[in-house]
């Protein structure tokens, strides 16, 4: 007998900031740089990510996947920012997974794992805690990326390490997890620009290691954010097993959008999206 339908809601590219009291003049040249475009308002931002959590629970879903970018530059207060909206969301943290972004490593690069062992520490067995980490539910398993690196603000680039892919082709391996569907979640998106020079600054190091992983294992399906739109890409075998989701901190705030997906029969595909 199958399992029931899983529903999975994916939110990416949250750019969560700390409240400063003084305003957007508070915020150091680094936080104006990468918000260039975005208005400076913390608690709007925290608006948006507080009813796109709400619409997936409204929506029933059973799991959320969070594909990097939670902060605008990883500082502790900005993960404390994080927490207090995912706490207060009544999701449980056990149906929550998220993986850091090129922005949550602006600060320092051991921001993400001060996070999950501070602010984040209940999202953290389900979260890119180390490679090889896998979360594992009735019908499908999810095994999140941290590909993120810490560089200038004048960069945005990531990078799938040996280690990191290393332990996933020892997962996507694994007899334990033939009869489910894959899922795995990182920022960048597993494909090169077609820019060489905005490659280097922008893209994923190690983009065809991952490619090639996609291409031997068909069954294996990826979530990724970074490009801030809504990503349906093939790879081969004739449907899509490439997505991405459109940014929470790009969304009108009174038009949100969450992206859901529905898992059955070892497979994930595609449910559309919904309002806030």
């Amino acid at each position: 007998m199958s399992v029931k339908t899983t529903r999975i809601a994916h939110l990416s590219d949250l750019h969560l900031l700390e409240p400063c009291p003084d305003g957007s003049r508070s915020y150091g040249f680094d936080v104006r740089f990468v918000s260039i475009g975005r208005k400076l308002d913390a608690r709007e931002r925290m608006r948006k990510v507080t009813r796109a959590l709400q619409a997936a629970r409204r929506a029933g879903v059973d799991h959320v996947v969070v594909s990097g970018d939670l902060t605008e530059t990883g500082t502790a207060r900005q993960f404390e920012a994080v927490a207090e909206v995912f706490h207060g969301s009544g999701i449980a943290p056990s149906d929550v997974t998220m993986v850091p972004g090129n922005h949550d490593a602006y600060t320092s690069p051991g921001a993400w794992q001060k996070a999950l062992e501070g602010p984040l520490r209940e999202y953290a067995p389900t979260s890119a805690h180390g490679p090889g980490a896998v979360v594992e539910r009735p019908n499908f398993c999810i095994m999140p990326l941290d590909v993120a690196c810490h560089q200038p603000v004048t960069r945005s680039s990531g990078e799938l390490s040996d280690d990191n892919a290393e332990a996933l082709e020892r997962r996507l391996r694994d007899p334990a997890f033939s009869r489910k569907a894959i899922v795995v979640v990182q920022h960048h998106p597993p494909h090169p620009h077609k820019v060489p020079a905005w490659q280097w600054i922008d893209g994923l190091r190690g983009w065809a290691r991952m490619m090639k992983l996609l291409e031997e294992h068909r069954d294996v399906q990826l979530l990724h954010g970074h490009l801030h739109y809504t990503v349906n890409r093939v790879v081969v075998g004739g449907r899509d097993r490439i997505f991405g989701a459109p940014a929470v901190v790009s969304e009108k705030e009174d038009t949100i959008r969450v992206r859901l997906y529905e898992v059955r029969d070892g497979l994930l595909e595609s449910a559309g999206l919904i309002a806030a």
